[in-house]
């Protein structure tokens, strides 16, 4: 159960929460917030401004210019699962890698980076929005991979609805969780979104395309 196993890697140093440490702390770590899937989270549009995340391409042009969907790109629904607590991996000389997100590409989501990015339907995972409001991200093998409490407005949940589909993205650095001593107000959208491209830079973002599923009267 939960949301993955620590992978033993020689060679290698973990770095929990910022503090380097051994295989077995690491273990110790991973087995007390495996099975944690209450996270941060929020949702959101695809042009809101700590995300802004443009538009999507529909095609190339023969001379290389490529072409954007005319549509309403901006509005189309996001939600964001930041989780409490990093499980990083450094080995020499490859980047380095935090392990719940790298669980999330391993069932088929795709790592989110800087630039142009692939997005796609990420096969058999499915967002559902519980009874009491929260959205439960579950993966293929209809474990329950993250859940958040967010405020749901009417017009994201409309888009939701009538798309079918939600941009899922799960990382550590969605610039959702205030960072410890920043006072709230500080944290705005300006850092939000810096934070957020830091994480896509770093290779520590993973998303897909994923199936909304209503479970609301």
């Amino acid at each position: 159960m939960g949301r993955f196993k620590p992978k033993k890697q020689h060679r290698s140093r973990f770095h929990v929460d910022g503090r380097a440490v051994d295989y077995a702390t690491l273990s110790s770590h991973a087995a007390a917030v495996a099975g944690t899937v209450d996270d941060h989270g929020r949702v959101a549009f695809w042009d809101d401004p700590a995300l802004q995340l443009g538009q999507v391409a529909d095609g190339v042009t023969p001379s290389g210019e490529v072409t954007f969907d005319p549509g309403q790109t901006g509005q189309l629904p996001a939600a964001l699962f930041e989780p409490e607590r990093a499980l990083v991996v450094r080995v020499p000389g490859q980047p380095d890698r935090e392990q719940q997100a790298e669980a999330a590409i391993e069932l088929g989501m795709g790592r989110f980076s800087l630039g142009f990015a692939a997005l796609r339907p990420a096969a058999g995972w499915a967002l559902h929005r519980l009874p009491d409001e929260r959205l439960e991200l579950r993966s293929p093998n209809g474990e329950t991979f993250s859940r958040i409490a967010a405020p749901l407005n009417p017009a994201w949940i409309s888009a939701a609805l009538s798309t079918g589909f939600v941009l899922c993205l799960y990382g550590i650095q969605l610039g959702v969780r205030t960072p410890p001593g920043m006072p709230a107000d500080r944290y705005t959208d300006r850092k939000r979104l810096e934070e957020f491209r830091q994480g896509r830079g770093l290779g520590l973002t993973a998303a897909g395309l994923v199936p909304y599923v209503n479970n609301r009267g």
